[in-house]
């Protein structure tokens, strides 16, 4: 399959593709003619790539995984260590949109009439 064929099929721009290929994320195809034919493994590592930034993983973590298939690395676990890693960092993310969230909507109410007012938090007066 030439390389705008994977492209269509996998809706992302041949350029990619060849970005993955110079990366060494993808092994060089066969060409024909001159041309790139790229067969059903490399369709499904392009696949596992797309997935793998829906979860959220580097470029570089996914290379990692890759080579270490590709090396004969396939022991049962490979994932569970590098997923946990991942969802950890992916909820501490989740964490600090929260809290900037909650800033924003704080801003969003904010009558103060000067910066400081804004910063002071607020105090109740006894009598």
């Amino acid at each position: 399959m030439r390389i705008g064929e994977v492209a269509k099929r996998l809706d992302i721009p041949s350029s990619t593709i060849r970005y993955y290929e110079k990366r060494g994320l993808l092994p060089p195809p066969d060409r024909v003619s001159g041309v790139r034919e790229f067969n059903s493994s490399a369709l499904a590592t392009l696949r596992f790539i797309q997935l793998g930034q829906a979860a959220g993983f580097t470029i570089n973590e996914l290379q990692s995984l890759l080579e270490r298939y590709s090396e004969g690395h396939k022991e049962d676990g490979l994932w569970q260590p590098v997923v946990e890693l991942k969802r950890k960092e992916i909820r501490e993310k989740i964490k600090e949109l929260k809290q900037a969230e909650a800033v924003l909507g704080r801003l969003m109410s904010c009558q103060c009439e000067t910066i400081e007012q804004c910063i002071t938090p607020a105090t109740k007066e006894t009598k």
